[in-house]
């Protein structure tokens, strides 16, 4: 763990333009985490990453790595999701009898933009449970088969370690919402043009970058096996940047 001994870890993933896209969103969770006395880290390296859209796997393995570096409690936060000011502190959410906190998206489903997790061996269990079956595809991920959400979603439905959070903790859609953390990811929160035009390339690049049509949902399960053949070298490419936070990877 870093030198500052907190307990809490609060980190976001921003790579392939997003450092630079959302980075007015990246100081408003920045800020957040000064104001709490958490620590916080944004992975903003290695600037490229041969993974594109598909490296927000990687949120997994850092999830696991943060708690097995000594963190009592982590939560991830997209790039593209802002924290507001009056955002309370995260020991609000208590309950003993859940490890993993998540928000429903504008689908109605579990949203995987904003997870909160609390060390203990069932979370360690939950995550190698998740990550062991990402080349296994899930009902859950048509439509969002690029990224991790459709697992998430999968295995956390029927979890009992899994807690709902109420939506302003990560409101997708609701724009007169008095909430805590407004994600515009793809949903209905995201009016900009340059936004979803910077989101269509990207997607583009992935599919170059891996080699694979990510349309065909035929072909995810050999998508997925192409990702996890790449994030080890992703993995310890960050270790190597970002030593301390993730110090088990």
């Amino acid at each position: 763990m870093q030198s500052s001994q907190t307990d809490t870890l609060i980190f976001s993933l921003a790579l392939n333009g997003y450092q630079w896209r959302y980075r007015r969103y990246l100081n408003s969770q920045r800020h957040y985490a000064r104001r709490m006395g958490y620590d916080y880290v944004v992975v903003t390296r290695p600037w490229l990453n041969r993974l594109g859209a598909e490296c927000c796997w990687l949120k997994l393995f850092l999830l696991k790595a943060a708690l097995q570096a000594g963190y009592q409690q982590v939560m991830f936060v997209d790039a593209d999701a802002c924290i507001q000011p009056a955002c309370p502190a995260l020991d609000k959410l208590d309950d003993a009898d859940k490890f993993l906190f998540l928000a429903r998206g504008y689908s109605g489903a579990f949203n995987s933009g904003v997870m909160l997790m609390r060390n203990c061996p069932q979370a360690i269990e939950w995550l190698d449970t998740l990550i062991a079956a990402m080349t296994e595809p899930v009902a859950e991920s048509r439509g969002i088969g690029w990224g991790e959400n459709g697992h998430v979603i999968h295995y956390a439905q029927d979890c009992e370690g899994v807690g709902e959070l109420e939506r302003r903790w990560n409101n997708t859609c609701e724009p007169h919402l008095d909430d805590y953390i407004r994600h515009f990811n793809y949903g209905p929160l995201k009016c900009s043009i340059l936004d979803k035009c910077f989101h269509t390339l990207i997607f583009k690049c992935s599919r170059l970058l891996l080699g694979h049509s990510l349309s065909r949902p035929d072909e995810q399960a050999d998508k997925l096996a192409v990702v996890q053949l790449r994030i080890p070298a992703a993995l310890s490419q960050i270790q190597t940047l970002y030593p301390g936070y993730f110090s088990s990877l």
